[in-house]
């Protein structure tokens, strides 16, 4: 089958095999940037909008971790104009998928202007983005057509972990033993997508009923799955083309609340941790006195009641939030497909170069 034909869901299953060529040749990928960073990197700014922010939340806990230096993930336009930079030891990674991020470009150029050093992250060749960093860094996972991008979230978050991993071994701050630990977790939860992908679609027919009929959706997450809430969040948006909203946990419960009726869906990504039994209470309370609609993405079999998603997840703190989007991901698909919507179409193939957000 020709790529161009691929549908979004294929490329979701595709995505396992992508990150495994990200690590199969990741010295090819990054050793020129990394030789670029030389030994004096304090701290890391990673910006980007929409699914490249997502992936720079998702990369941020390992990288700061694994490099004991402050990361940042950060809104281009944040960067642009809150940012008051002092350190002149900072790396700015800006990453656009489609290498035309008008606002990623901009504080890429704002951290050129301060003296930083500075590296594109895109998935497209001979993009404008390379002409505004020092480095530029290609995300390899081949080609991904479809309109929300899913393969490229993976392939972002691999990228970045191996650049900090590659990064810390050069510069002596971790060892081999630790690099391969971590790259062989991040490669047990990924091949896990394709099976969590054919499981998710079995969740959604059981469940496409009471799905067709949702107009307004709540993604809630917490901890390790806040990038996949947001990531998850957009790629519904995206795909169905109506409100879908997410909310880390506890900021839901600061007001957000109120609005919750009846016909509201809410999906929440119950990862095992300290606030798994939270968001179990939040369930509970939601079906029983709002009488809305909730769904749960869990590990935990004994939620297993045909409602639910549950899977047994590897459940790595590093990297559980790439297996938690994949059910969302799936969603997002099939959900759109059964209303009749082809997300792979853009609603205004001309929206970026109306509201000039892409640099052409």
């Amino acid at each position: 089958m020709n790529s161009i034909n691929f549908d979004m869901y294929e490329y979701i299953v595709e995505s396992k095999d992508a990150v495994r060529n990200i690590v199969d040749h990741q010295e090819e990928i990054l050793g020129d940037a990394v030789e670029y960073c030389g030994s004096n990197i304090e701290q890391i700014y990673i910006v980007g909008s929409g699914t490249s922010y997502h992936s720079a939340l998702a990369a941020r806990n390992v990288l700061e971790r694994t490099l004991k230096k402050k990361v940042f993930a950060v809104y281009p336009m944040s960067f642009k104009d809150n940012e008051l930079i002092t350190n002149k030891n900072t790396l700015v990674i800006g990453i656009s998928h489609a290498g035309r991020s008008s606002s990623t470009i901009q504080a890429l150029e704002k951290a050129k202007a301060e003296g930083l050093k500075t590296i594109a992250m895109t998935a497209e060749r001979n993009r404008p983005i390379i002409n505004h960093a020092d480095k530029t860094v290609y995300i390899e996972i081949g080609p991904e057509y479809a309109g929300p991008k899913t393969k490229g979230f993976f392939g972002s978050v691999a990228t970045l972990v191996l650049f900090g991993l590659n990064y810390g071994i050069k510069n002596g701050i971790i060892n081999e033993t630790e690099k391969n630990e971590i790259i062989n977790r991040m490669l047990k939860t990924t091949d896990n997508i394709p099976d969590i992908a054919a499981k998710s679609w079995d969740w959604y027919k059981r469940n496409k009923e009471d799905l067709l009929k949702s107009r307004r959706m709540i993604v809630l997450g917490y901890e390790n799955c806040l990038a996949s809430m947001l990531e998850g969040t957009l790629k519904i948006s995206e795909a169905v083309r109506y409100s879908v909203i997410g909310y880390e946990q506890e900021e839901f419960m600061h007001g957000i609340y109120h609005g919750i009726d009846e016909d509201t869906y809410m999906i929440y990504l119950a990862a095992k941790g300290q606030y798994y039994e939270r968001c179990i209470r939040m369930k509970d309370y939601f079906e029983k006195e709002r009488h809305n609609h909730n769904y749960l993405i869990t590990s935990d079999k004994e939620l297993d009641n045909g409602k639910n998603f549950v899977y047994d997840f590897v459940n790595d703190e590093y990297f559980e939030g790439l297996e938690y989007i994949v059910p969302l991901q799936v969603l997002a698909r099939k959900l759109s497909q059964d209303l009749g919507i082809d997300c792979n179409i853009s609603s205004d193939p001309e929206f970026h170069k109306k509201m000039a957000s892409y640099t052409y």
